[in-house]
C-alpha cells in the first residue's frame, strides 16, 4: 500500500501559479521546472472579471452598463489571459516540458487559489512569495499578502513551496497525518450519531409493540398511585393537626425532588461523544500552532 501511494504521489501534478507578466514570473515558472521531479505541471492564472468597462473613452461601473458590452468586454479580457497562459506554455516547451494550462475566474487571486486547491484537491503547489525586488540572500519570509493569506487559508494536505525570483524561500509542508487523524475523529463521530439514532429508533419502536401488553400493567399502577396519594394526604392531615408543618413541608420537598431531578451538564452525549469534542478540540489547537509556526 505505501509503494502505490509513493506511485501516486509521483504522479501527481504540481500546479504553478503565475500572474499575468511573463517576464516577472519566468524566473519561478523555470525553477518549477528544474524541480518538478518527472511529475506533470499545470499552469494556474486567476483571471479577474473587469469591474471597470471603458465606454466611449470612460470608464464606467459594470452594474452600470449594458449586458451585452460587460459580456463583450470581459470576454476580450478573458480572450488575453488564454494567450498569456499560451505563452507560459512555450517556455515550457522551450525546456522540454509538457505543461497543462488552467484558468480560474475569481474576483480575488488569493481566494481564486484557495478554492482551487480545494475543488482540485491540489496536493503541490508552487508560486511567488513576493515581487522579485523584494529577493536578498538574507530574505527568509513572505512578503506577498496574497502568499501569506494562502500560507495560512490553503487546504493542510498541500505541499506548498513559495519562490522568489528563482530562489526557494519558503516551505509548507503538508499536514496529512494531523488530516487523517481529523478524518478519523470525524468517521467516529458519524459512527456515533448513527449509533445513537438507531438505539433511539429501536426504543421507540419497542415502546410501541409493549404498550398493549403492559395497558393492564399501567391500570394496576394507577391504582397504587392513588391510594398512595390517599394514605399521603391522611398523615399529612395528621401532621398539621398535631402541629408538624415542618414534616409535612419536608415531604413535600422531598416528593417535588424525586418528580423532578436535577438535570446535568452534556447529560444527553454519551462518554463517545464527549470523547470526539475533547479529541477534536486539541487536534484543532494542534493545527493552529502549527500552522502559525509555519507562517512566521
Amino acid at each position: 500500500m505505501e509503494e502505490e501511494e509513493e506511485v501516486a504521489v509521483m504522479e501527481e501534478r504540481i500546479y504553478v501559479a503565475v500572474g499575468r507578466e511573463t517576464a516577472k514570473n519566468k524566473s519561478n515558472l523555470i525553477w518549477a521546472i528544474d524541480n518538478s521531479d518527472g511529475n506533470k505541471i499545470c499552469i494556474v492564472l486567476v483571471h479577474r472579471p473587469a469591474q471597470m468597462i471603458p465606454v466611449l473613452g470612460t470608464k464606467f461601473d459594470a452594474a452600470t452598463v449594458d449586458e451585452e458590452l460587460v459580456r463583450a468586454y470581459r470576454e476580450k479580457q478573458k480572450t488575453k489571459t488564454d494567450k498569456i497562459l499560451d505563452e507560459y506554455l512555450r517556455i515550457c516547451l522551450q525546456r522540454g516540458v509538457q505543461a497543462e494550462k488552467l484558468c480560474v475566474e475569481m474576483d480575488s487571486i488569493e481566494m481564486g487559489i484557495v478554492q482551487m486547491i480545494s475543488e482540485k484537491r491540489v496536493r503541490k503547489l508552487i508560486m511567488g512569495a513576493a515581487a522579485d525586488y523584494h529577493y536578498s540572500t538574507k530574505m527568509e519570509e513572505l512578503r506577498s499578502k496574497k502568499a501569506i493569506f494562502i500560507c495560512q487559508h490553503a487546504s493542510a494536505t498541500c505541499h506548498i513551496r513559495f519562490i522568489c525570483k528563482g530562489h526557494l524561500i519558503h516551505t509548507r509542508e503538508a499536514r496529512r497525518d494531523e488530516v487523517r487523524a481529523l478524518s478519523a475523529l470525524l468517521s467516529d463521530f458519524q459512527r456515533l450519531v448513527s449509533s445513537k439514532s438507531c438505539t433511539n429508533s429501536e426504543m421507540q419502536s419497542g415502546s410501541s409493540k409493549g404498550k398493549n401488553e403492559s395497558e393492564e400493567e399501567e391500570e394496576e399502577e394507577d391504582e397504587e398511585e392513588r391510594i398512595s396519594r390517599t394514605s399521603s394526604s391522611r398523615s399529612a392531615g395528621t401532621l398539621s393537626y398535631n402541629g408538624g408543618s415542618e414534616a409535612s413541608s419536608s415531604l413535600t420537598e422531598e416528593k417535588s425532588n424525586r418528580s423532578s431531578p436535577p438535570s446535568l451538564p452534556c447529560s444527553g452525549m454519551g462518554i463517545g461523544m464527549i470523547t470526539f469534542l475533547i479529541n477534536s478540540t486539541k487536534l484543532w489547537h494542534r493545527l493552529a500552532i502549527q500552522n502559525h509556526k509555519q507562517c512566521e
